[in-house]
């Protein structure tokens, strides 16, 4: 599976390499998408987005859960906010294997996890990405992880496994209303998310034909 501008069905906007444990924000219009592409496999990205005209609304993944009625996000999982509008669908995934119930690694729960104090994150890396919106570390809401492999157990308890996501796999948002989204390219190197290696990943935003 490979993805490159040339494939992308519609007028590219904006191509950008995120350097592993690096982010990316941009502001995404009503029928625009944002296609994450993970470059070489099992890498995750961590993924929010916004109402663009009023940023105190922000992802909620409590009620994408809830008003989706799944766990696993797909195809036609739409992403709702704190005040259960929809703010972006996903419309394409070559995958088939994301998160919403693990949120995003910060410095504070890896010293309590890996006994490690400030370590590279992807709540430092939304707040690094957000800062020219004016949005800092305590209105950052929680996030989908797109790529990430988190099978639920029979005892009710979940873990964090190696992704599936093979190199060129992609997934499309597609925004509902305008927003702002952001992605952090995971830097997680101590558990399995990332297979230990953060790696490249691609954020290609365009508009459909």
């Amino acid at each position: 599976m490979s993805t490159d501008a040339a494939t992308v069905p519609g007028a590219v906007l904006e191509d950008r390499l995120v350097d592993p444990r690096g982010h990316h924000a941009c502001e995404v219009r009503k029928g625009e998408v944002y296609r994450i592409v993970d470059v070489e496999g099992q890498q995750v990205a961590d993924f929010l987005c916004f109402d663009l005209h009023r940023l105190e609304e922000k992802l909620s993944p409590h009620n994408t859960l809830l008003l989706n009625n799944q766990v696993f996000p797909g195809v036609g999982y739409t992403l709702y906010s704190d005040e259960a509008g929809a703010l972006m669908t996903m419309t394409a995934d070559t995958n088939g294997t994301h998160d919403i119930i693990a949120g995003a690694c910060s410095r504070f729960t890896n010293e309590v996890r890996y006994g490690v104090k400030d370590t590279p994150n992807c709540r430092d890396n939304f707040a690094a990405a957000l800062a020219p919106w004016g949005i800092e570390w305590k209105q950052i809401p929680y996030n989908i992880n797109v790529f990430m492999n988190c099978p639920i157990q029979p005892d009710g308890t979940f873990t964090i496994e190696l992704p599936s996501s093979k190199a060129g796999d992609y997934v499309d948002f597609t925004a509902e209303r305008d927003v702002l989204v952001a992605m952090s390219n995971c830097p997680q190197e101590r558990n399995k998310c990332n297979n230990f290696n953060p790696t490249p990943m691609r954020a290609i935003h365009y508009r459909p034909e």
